[in-house]
């Protein structure tokens, strides 16, 4: 929390320092357009560990099939 704290006030400076008003709403649109681009992020990353997964359990699978056939 204390990141997100910090950012808030580098917002609130940069809005000071463009001689714009900084805002609450503004400030949580932010915040929610980089917690939903962190969560696109964390979603492919989970995809292609889950490709990965499949895959390796896939191969797995065939090679246990050569064994036992």
């Amino acid at each position: 929390m204390s990141e997100l704290a910090d950012k808030a006030k580098d917002y609130i400076n940069e809005k000071r320092n463009n001689d714009e008003e900084a805002s609450q709403e503004d400030w949580l649109e932010r915040v929610k357009s980089n917690v939903s681009d962190a969560w696109e992020d964390i979603k492919d990353k989970a995809d292609e560990a889950w490709e990965k997964t499949k895959d390796a359990a896939e191969d797995v699978k065939a090679e246990w099939r050569k064994k036992t056939n």
